[in-house]
């Protein structure tokens, strides 16, 4: 029988720049899903690029092979990973320094 565990790893979290998701342990998933919500009670941005990060040890990072995502408006996109070593987190870049949004972030997580 797989095991499946979803968390919440961010709730509505406003972030600003460049900002780094809290690393997640999940070497034991074959497959991991995020789910990112972009509120729109908070959505001062032209675009979101979402990078899936990968670490093997959760200090050292590299960009996930998969490559980034973009969001330019609000609302629910679905991120998958299947080749992610133990750890995982997202980066997300927004485009000027006065663009800000309000994210909650779940990571659905299968093996």
């Amino acid at each position: 029988m797989k095991e499946f565990y979803t968390s919440v790893v961010e709730l509505r979290q406003p972030i600003k720049n460049i900002f780094l998701t809290e690393p997640y342990e999940c070497g034991w998933a074959n497959e991991a899903l995020f789910f990112l919500t972009v509120h729109p009670e908070m959505a001062d941005f032209a675009k979101i690029v979402v990078r899936p990060k990968i670490s093997p040890d959760g200090i050292h990072w590299i960009d996930a092979p998969a490559g980034a995502t973009s969001v330019d408006k609000p609302g629910t996109i679905a991120i998958a990973q299947s080749h992610f070593g133990g750890w995982l987190c997202l980066e997300l870049s927004l485009a000027g320094a006065t663009q800000s949004a309000l994210i909650t972030l779940h990571l659905a997580l299968k093996g």
